[in-house]
């Protein structure tokens, strides 16, 4: 996780901070968040912080990964299948 903490990513998921069974998970979907949203806008994720200052990335784009985030934690199956016939 480069932008995201497990601190904030458990805030916005409404994870209690003493619930530590998934947080390897969420620190998965932080990067698999991070990867989405540096690839939607063509970049690297290391290049994000250009767009930024430093170490830090413009608020929208850390709102759009925790939205991700969020997604993904709470939908664990795909969002959409065609059912087979």
């Amino acid at each position: 996780m480069t932008y995201l903490t497990l601190d904030i990513a458990k805030k916005h998921l409404n994870v209690e901070s003493s619930f530590t069974d998934d947080d390897s998970y969420i620190e998965l979907l932080c990067d698999v968040a991070e990867q989405k949203v540096a690839k939607e806008l063509n970049l690297e994720v290391s290049d994000l912080a250009a767009i930024g200052s430093a170490k830090e990335i413009p608020l929208p784009l850390k709102q759009a990964m925790l939205l991700n985030v969020g997604h993904y934690y709470a939908n664990r199956e795909e969002a959409s299948s065609a059912l087979s016939r």
